[in-house]
């Protein structure tokens, strides 16, 4: 079963995955990116520590996908 590893990326600061989890396939990992990543922008987008929030998905090592979310607050 693959390693994926889900790297975060919150306004320029990185927090790296360094243990992984076992996931059937890319699209199992995919899934769990999104929950990972909303839950991750609803908190920092809240608070207002960032506006970005990327989760980078690694397999084995080797980057496969990239899951972005963005607050855009139009005022006016």
């Amino acid at each position: 079963m693959p390693r994926f590893h889900f790297d975060i990326h919150e306004n320029g600061r990185f927090i790296p995955d360094e243990d992984g989890c076992d996931f059937v396939d890319e699209d199992a990992a995919r899934k769990e990116a999104l929950l990972t990543g909303a839950s991750i922008a609803r908190d920092v987008f809240i608070i207002g520590s960032a506006n970005h929030v990327v989760v980078a998905v690694r397999e084995d090592g080797t980057p496969c996908m990239r899951i972005s979310f963005a607050l855009e607050v139009d005022r006016g």
